[in-house]
């Protein structure tokens, strides 16, 4: 078991519901990895700055007040310790257009989650990158 796969993920959303609902869906599927949580671009930029050696993967919203998810991308991709770490986007901006920037921004972007999604749509992409305890 890869020591990446057992770090915790961090979970960036305004709304506290859709990171209720994120993390609810993930446990609900066997994810046995512990969550950090975000409400803010800011806060997520703190968090990654402090505790960036115990998180293996974010799950990032873009539309966000103050810093949107793509301004946070922005900001680690410049930080040797945390550009490689892992992001899948989670959010309602989901025209290829928007995928596309995120891209181009981060290209190590290895996803890209469309609200609403469904749990398999999300446990497709965010599988091959944490820990599934069996049931």
């Amino acid at each position: 078991m890869s020591d990446q796969l057992k770090r915790k993920i961090l979970v960036v959303d305004d709304s506290d519901l859709e990171r209720e609902l994120l993390i609810e869906v993930l446990k609900s599927a066997g994810v046995s990895n512990d969550f950090l949580q975000a409400k803010t671009g800011e806060d997520a930029v703190q968090l990654l700055g402090t505790r960036y050696k115990e998180i293996g993967l974010i799950l990032l919203d873009w539309q966000m007040p103050q810093m949107s998810g793509m301004e946070f991308m922005e900001a680690v991709v410049k930080v040797p310790q945390v550009s490689k770490t892992p992001i899948i986007m989670v959010t309602a901006s989901g025209t290829d257009e928007n995928k596309k920037k995120a891209r181009t921004v981060n290209p190590n972007l290895v996803g890209y989650v469309v609200k609403p999604y469904t749990p398999e749509t999300l446990l497709d992409v965010i599988y091959p990158f944490v820990e599934i305890s069996k049931k």
